[in-house]
């Protein structure tokens, strides 16, 4: 009898259906928008009509910079693994470099500090592929620039006007918070010629290399 009663069991318990496999994760789109605080890091060409203008070496101009870019994106099309963003920036940069005495006798002197000053300002379009804990992006925008290389001791004037710049590039947005991200961008920015003006030394076109990295908040 006991028998029996054990394998009825057995064959009731059989017969119920498994639990059924949890739903996979489907990922969730991109956020509506997204605003960065980003440090961008530009790389300032060494020009010889530049250098010629402030009467300095070429390797007397500054390369390495620093600054503060913030933006803003808006995403009116998104699907599961793509959107397309609608934005804009605005970044100031800033180098300088001072050239070093020769020798290390008491009377040598160091030579000039040459710097250099950059606003931008521009709309901008992307292309965005992932999911909303992180995606990447592809980028461009055609804005206006201020660029200004000039000694120290002799500032110059601010340009009265802006000269066209374009900017394209790439990056990435990775979410370590519900509303926080960390972001990673390298663009370049192709600044269009600026001639001599009173006050001011000419600038040819150039393009300068910028890295930058900061947080995103959605």
């Amino acid at each position: 009898m006991v028998v029996l009663c054990v394998m009825t069991l057995a064959s009731a318990a059989a017969a119920q259906d498994p639990d059924p496999a949890p739903a996979p994760l489907v990922p969730q789109p991109i956020a509506p928008f997204v605003f960065d605080a980003r440090i961008p890091m530009p790389r300032f060409k060494q020009d010889a009509t530049i250098a010629t203008g402030l009467g300095v070496e070429r390797l007397d101009l500054p390369v390495r910079g620093i600054g503060l870019l913030g933006g803003a994106h808006v995403y009116p099309l998104r699907k599961r693994s793509f959107a397309f963003g609608i934005g804009g920036e605005i970044l100031r940069g800033h180098g300088s470099k001072t050239k070093k005495a020769a020798g290390s006798l008491p009377s040598a002197v160091d030579g000039p500090t040459v710097k250099a000053r950059w606003s931008h300002v521009s709309p901008q379009l992307s292309l965005n592929f992932g999911s909303r804990d992180g995606y990447s992006y592809l980028t461009m925008g055609i804005g206006k620039s201020k660029l200004t290389t000039e000694l120290e001791d002799d500032p110059q004037a601010d340009s009265e006007s802006s000269v066209r710049t374009l900017n394209y590039g790439g990056g990435a947005r990775w979410f370590i918070k519900k509303h926080l991200a960390f972001n990673l961008d390298l663009r370049f920015y192709s600044i269009n010629a600026e001639a001599a003006a009173a006050g001011r030394t000419a600038h040819p076109k150039m393009r300068l290399l910028v890295f930058g990295a900061g947080v995103s908040i959605r």
